[in-house]
């Protein structure tokens, strides 16, 4: 290898012709190896240089990757479809790079040592740390600041910090669905945002402002319904605006598919019909989407292509960028079902 270029498990995997996990297997002394492979595959990994060896320097510690489930509140980190998506790909890509992954959670509101734990996390050294930071504001990641380990903040872009990251477009998510709302026929187009600020959400409710903008359609704070970001705080929350007196546009965009499946529900009930009297376009096209009454319309995330660039950006590319750090935003896409029609009165 090149000087200065670290020997990954990879590499010794493409020269002994074996899977990344065998290599894995065989350097930490796991059963699933032959004698024979083991001992071919150590020979081509100390004639590389490779320091990981079984009783080596910094063995253990190099063997794994850590996803820390970083969580403010808990309303957007939950055991949803989603998350659990996208963690089981970042696991199997972990795999098939040849690392273990480890799951360690951290909540603020609820653990009194959060600060002396992220220490301990930036002064271990592995092969990295992927950093859930959906629910982190810029204050959460200035913890992270002095990482011993390449670290990559995974589902929030955190644009003006100094962070590597994986995130999907939001912002291009809030202006298509608007977009396909106004090619709909819709003037009168309302956002569904989240009651708790994070990130992504921010940058949903800028593209969709933009697309209002370009249509030269109104829009203002009477344009945003807050609610809950779960399904029956949404549930709640629609019902409480709607009770209020206030009346819904012709169509909604909502930051998430849980948002609008809850929202869909108090609509309904305060008597609008889906699509006859609001149109709706939600985010993530999670599974729900397709056994609500209708079909609700969605922008869809690729989640399991968001880990697996997350773990290649992390274990690929990190550790050779020192003077720059990479944004990456990965492609959104609509996907229309049956909660969007012609308005009768645009």
């Amino acid at each position: 290898m090149k000087d200065g270029m670290k020997v990954r498990v990879r590499d010794i995997a493409a020269k002994a012709g074996v899977s990344p996990a065998t290599v894995s297997n065989a350097l930490n002394g796991r059963p699933g190896v032959s004698k024979e492979n083991t001992r071919h595959i150590l020979k081509i990994a100390e004639e590389m240089g490779y320091v990981g060896v079984k009783g080596g320097k910094n063995a253990p510690e190099k063997s794994y990757v850590r996803l820390v489930m970083f969580k403010r509140h808990g309303l957007v980190v939950m055991d949803t479809q989603f998350f659990m998506e996208l963690v089981e790909s970042v696991e199997r890509e972990c795999q098939a790079q040849g690392h273990e992954m480890i799951i360690t959670h951290i909540h603020i509101a609820q653990d009194t040592d959060y600060k002396e734990r992220i220490r301990a996390i930036c002064a271990e050294e592995c092969a990295g740390i992927l950093l859930l930071g959906t629910e982190m504001y810029t204050e959460d990641l200035e913890l992270f600041a002095h990482c011993a380990s390449p670290l990559v903040a995974l589902d929030n872009l955190f644009r003006h910090e100094q962070v590597h990251a994986v995130v999907m477009n939001n912002y291009d998510a809030g202006y298509q669905a608007t977009n396909a709302l106004y090619a709909a026929g819709h003037r009168r187009i309302g956002n569904i945002t989240s009651i708790v600020e994070f990130s992504n959400m921010r940058y949903r409710r800028k593209g969709f402002e933009a697309a209002m903008t370009e249509h030269h359609l109104p829009f203002g704070e009477d344009s945003i319904w807050r609610v809950t970001p779960t399904l029956d705080g949404a549930y709640r929350d629609m019902l409480a605006l709607l009770e209020s007196g206030r009346t819904p546009p012709t169509a909604f965009f909502a930051g998430n598919d849980i948002m609008a499946v809850g929202s869909m529900r108090a609509l309904a009930e305060k008597g609008y019909a889906i699509p006859a009297d609001v149109s709706l376009i939600g985010m993530d096209d999670l599974s729900i989407c397709q056994f609500c009454t209708p079909p609700l319309s969605t922008i869809r995330v690729f989640r399991q292509e968001l880990g697996i660039t997350a773990v290649r950006m992390l274990l690929s590319i990190v550790g050779r960028l020192n003077y720059c750090t990479m944004k990456t935003e990965m492609s959104v896409t609509l996907v229309e079902r049956g909660s969007v029609a012609t308005p009768k009165n645009p």
